[in-house]
């Protein structure tokens, strides 16, 4: 368990962030972020460190300390695309298998979840991102724009080309053309 040294205030200069206060912050909110994108799995937990990590050697060069949050979304999301790129790649010579089922009293409750994630894990990452920062962990615009390192007119195209996609894949099979 990391002690506080010194808690950590949005009038804080970049040398004064103590990085034990960023971490114990901040931490569980990128892993629910991580979580939402990467859906269950066993690497939410690396990318967290990972985020950390990058975010360690940028600290001292951090601009806007009261948009820490927001920065290290932005690191989460670049480090979870590089783990998504990864498992796509390894996907095309099928070394990956994806069978991380949660446990659940009974699977019909579950089912609409499972769908959803399914639907989700056959986005681009482009498009899947934005939509889970948007959505699920209910970022505004401008937020899940700079998360994504776009324009708000390029994340609202992809919020809306994932909401068709997701609504054709989610839709019941006698309504589908």
């Amino acid at each position: 368990m990391l002690a506080l040294a010194r808690p950590l205030t949005a009038s804080a200069s970049p040398a004064e962030l103590d990085f034990e206060a960023l971490y114990s912050q901040h931490a569980r909110y990128l892993a629910g972020v991580v979580h939402r994108i990467m859906g269950r799995d066993a690497e939410v937990d690396d990318v967290v460190q990972e985020t950390f990590l990058d975010a360690l050697d940028g600290l001292a060069s951090l601009e806007e300390p009261s948009a820490v949050r927001a920065w290290l979304v932005t690191i989460a999301v670049r480090c979870t695309r590089r783990i998504l790129a990864r498992r796509r790649r390894r996907s095309l010579f099928a070394f990956w298998i994806r069978d991380f089922a949660a446990p659940a009293s009974d699977p019909r409750d579950r089912q609409a979840v499972d769908e959803l994630y399914d639907a989700l894990a056959r986005l681009p990452e482009d498009l899947r991102i934005p939509w889970i920062l948007h959505r699920v962990v209910a970022m505004s615009l401008p937020e899940t724009a700079a998360a994504c390192e776009v324009s708000l007119a390029t994340v609202k195209r992809r919020l809306a080309d994932a909401e068709e996609r997701l609504a054709r894949r989610l839709a019941p099979k006698e309504a589908r053309p």
